[in-house]
């Protein structure tokens, strides 16, 4: 065999030479390092991935960070304008009744009732009469031309004018002369019996009566 060809197989049964099996130790050790090699390429990966996934929420949230634009404070909600409550007045309630000085009758409840007004004094129209107290049956201090007369009055209604003047509507069961002789401002305003009883029983503390004067 020639020199060329010896040298030419003893260089390729080396190069395909099987290398001599490594000690334990060693092929655990290379193992370990294997081993950390490929834990720390995971949890690059990881670390990596978790940014991207932050960074692409960022900016789903927050668009005009990207576009460096500045996150402007949100405006103070708008409020309505506060309209200045204007105080209402109370309306004055409407009268129980009407007392018509010129036709001398009073209507109340669609009834009208006739009346005796010779001594009722002035009650201008448009005045209020405002009922104070009632009795069954009571002692009035009449004033006449030249005296004060004590007179029984059945179903005696007291009413007072806005001035504190009284005014005293009545049954006309006394005697005749006295209600004759009675001074034109005592105040009086005369009914029947009937129609007394029916006005004493149908007004209540509080109402009022107003004074017209029909043409």
């Amino acid at each position: 065999m020639s020199d060329e060809l010896t040298g030419a197989l003893r260089e390729l049964a080396a190069r395909y030479e099987t290398p001599p099996p490594l000690p334990a130790a060693e092929v655990r050790a290379r193992a370990r390092r294997r081993s950390r090699r490929r834990r720390a390429t995971l949890a690059l990966g990881t670390a990596a991935t978790a940014a991207c996934a932050v960074a692409v929420v960022t900016l789903a949230l927050h668009p005009d960070h990207a576009a460096g634009k500045r996150h402007r404070p949100g405006a103070p909600p708008a409020t309505s304008p506060t309209t200045a409550r204007i105080p209402s007045t109370s309306a004055a309630p409407r009268p129980s009744g009407r007392l018509d000085v010129r036709l001398h009758t009073l209507t109340l409840a669609d009834r009208v009732l006739r009346v005796d007004l010779r001594a009722a004094g002035r009650l201008p129209p448009g005045t209020r009469l405002t009922v104070v107290a009632r009795s069954a049956g009571a002692v009035l201090p009449l004033k006449t031309r030249t005296e004060v007369r004590q007179v029984k009055v059945p179903y005696l209604v007291e009413l007072r004018t806005p001035d504190g003047e009284h005014v005293y509507a009545g049954a006309l069961a006394f005697d005749a002369k006295v209600l004759r002789s009675l001074s034109g401002d005592t105040g009086w305003v005369g009914l029947s019996a009937p129609d007394a009883e029916w006005l004493h029983d149908r007004l209540r503390d509080g109402d009022q009566i107003e004074t017209a004067a029909t043409r």
